[in-house]
């Protein structure tokens, strides 16, 4: 996928079974994930997830996960 400025990445996406989960993963608390959102401006999914070093935060339509808990994407809660 790609984006104005050249190229863009999206680190994962899991299907959970039930619908396809585009995620970014972060090395450090740095939350800024442009390839997600031009993911996210493109195909419009339910939910997506950023997991980084940062606590959890839900905004709309976006799960920040800590890395520890990046395991429990297929369980998290349907945020809206």
């Amino acid at each position: 996928m790609t984006n104005d400025r050249g190229s863009c990445e999206v680190d994962f996406v899991v299907d959970t079974g039930e619908e396809i989960v585009p995620v970014e993963v972060k090395a450090e608390v740095n939350l800024k994930a442009k390839s997600l959102k031009t993911y996210r401006d493109k195909f419009h999914p339910a939910v997506s997830v950023r997991a980084s070093m940062a606590d959890y935060k839900a905004e709309e339509g976006l799960v920040n996960l800590p890395l520890y808990a990046v395991e429990q994407i297929h369980k998290r809660e349907r945020v809206k």
